[in-house]
């Protein structure tokens, strides 16, 4: 498990993680090293939105700044649930 400090906080996409002090977007790799994403400011192919391209299932999406400057340190405590409802899919 990997443990990010705390101005870390979680999007609503796995693997990307907002600074909140510094207000920079970071993805996660697989060795657990944060890579700073770049980014795009507005302009008319990103629908004049500021924000980062990011890609989630092999499909890009963006990430405004609006919603990444509504994320709290507290919105990144998310439980995990056990879903096992006694049998095994094949």
């Amino acid at each position: 498990m990997v443990t990010l400090p705390p101005p870390f906080t979680a999007t609503r996409l796995p693997g990307y993680f907002w600074n909140t002090e510094t207000q920079t977007l970071f993805s996660i790799k697989q060795g657990g090293a944060l890579r700073e994403l770049k980014f795009k400011p507005a302009n008319y192919w990103n629908r004049n939105c500021a924000g980062y391209q990011v890609s989630h299932k092999g499909i890009k999406r963006y990430m405004t700044l609006d919603y990444l400057k509504t994320l709290t340190l507290k919105d990144s405590e998310i439980g995990i649930a056990h879903t096992y409802n006694g049998t095994w899919a094949r």
